[in-house]
């Protein structure tokens, strides 16, 4: 009896000596129940995703407590998502395409528009400058969308030969109501058809493609992108969408949750040229949006270090 008795207090001891440790990283914040997810919205295009990563890597060298994590969607879906809480942060949100849906967010409060984070950014129809200037131009007078009826015979559309094709945008991205709207403004219906690929990669497929055969080619792209940071494309007059505002688009909840990350992406803030510039590199690279991320945090620090404090910088270096 002794025996068990004495083997109940080793047993306590042993119990009480466990419990130190956890209760040590309790009280220090490093439990894993107190990291704090904050959820990107994964946009499908590249720079939306390089900004994530961006920010993702600061937040979780940077700061304490947190961690990223990243949901694929469209724009619509995207911002939704984040007026509705299952999403964080929108890096690129661009609102003017889809209007309706981020006043309604605003309106209610539960989406916060933290400001931008890229000046304007030009988004329209766009055609080969080789098409409109220079010696050997077969369309010196295409200026303006309106002009494109007089040059329809050089944008055959391959399903239907009695027409042309402008190249309107992608399925379910905001912007095809714009395009929608620019080709019955112009009463382009009948001389041309519109075309709509079923993705971002076929629509910059159709326009590389035409570039490297020096065909002619029209329709919607915008930037910041690796394509337009590469190829040398001309805007038609009449075409510009209203500028694009670029901002950063958080829920409510962060600003509770998460006011250290909120300080630094009131402060986030680059421009179409030092996007256009992570995205070549990106794509002469082949690089992943994860490793355009560290390059642009490697070899940006004049731009990044702005929007953290010195603390903070120095730990991202030192991660890096």
């Amino acid at each position: 009896m002794k025996k068990f008795k004495n083997s109940t207090k080793a047993l306590g001891l042993i119990l009480i000596l466990l419990l130190i440790p956890t209760t040590f990283l309790f009280a220090n914040g490093e439990n894993e129940s107190e990291t704090q997810t904050i959820v990107f919205g994964d946009v499908s295009w590249d720079s939306v995703q390089v900004h994530n990563r961006i920010m993702g890597f600061i937040i979780e060298n940077g700061l304490e407590g947190y961690e990223a994590d990243y949901v694929p969607g469209d724009t619509m879906p995207i911002v939704n998502g984040v007026t509705q809480g299952d999403i964080d942060v929108d890096m690129e949100s661009w609102h003017n395409n889809v209007r309706e849906i981020y006043e309604k967010g605003i309106a209610t409060g539960n989406l916060v528009d933290l400001g931008k984070n890229m000046p304007d950014a030009p988004q329209g129809w766009w055609v080969p400058r080789y098409l409109v200037e220079g010696p050997d131009a077969i369309a010196p007078d295409l200026k303006s969308v309106s002009d494109l009826p007089k040059y329809v015979h050089l944008f055959e559309d391959p399903e239907d030969t009695s027409k042309g094709i402008i190249y309107g945008g992608v399925a379910g991205w905001g912007q095809m109501q714009v395009s929608e709207e620019i080709f019955a403004e112009f009463d382009l219906e009948k001389t041309f058809n519109l075309g709509i690929t079923g993705s971002g990669s076929a629509l910059a497929g159709s326009m590389v493609a035409a570039y490297k055969r020096n065909d002619p080619w029209v329709g919607y792209y915008w930037a910041p992108t690796a394509i337009l940071g590469k190829l040398d494309m001309v805007r038609l007059e009449g075409s510009e969408f209203d500028p694009a505002a670029v901002n950063i688009l958080v829920n409510k909840s962060m600003l509770e949750k998460a006011p250290d990350v909120v300080e630094i992406l009131r402060k986030y803030s680059t421009t179409v040229d030092q996007n256009n510039e992570f995205l070549a590199k990106m794509d002469d690279e082949s690089w992943s949006t994860e490793e355009t991320a560290h390059w642009f945090l490697k070899n940006r620090e004049d731009v990044w270090s702005n929007w953290v404090s010195a603390d903070v910088a120095k730990k991202i270096k030192a991660a890096l």
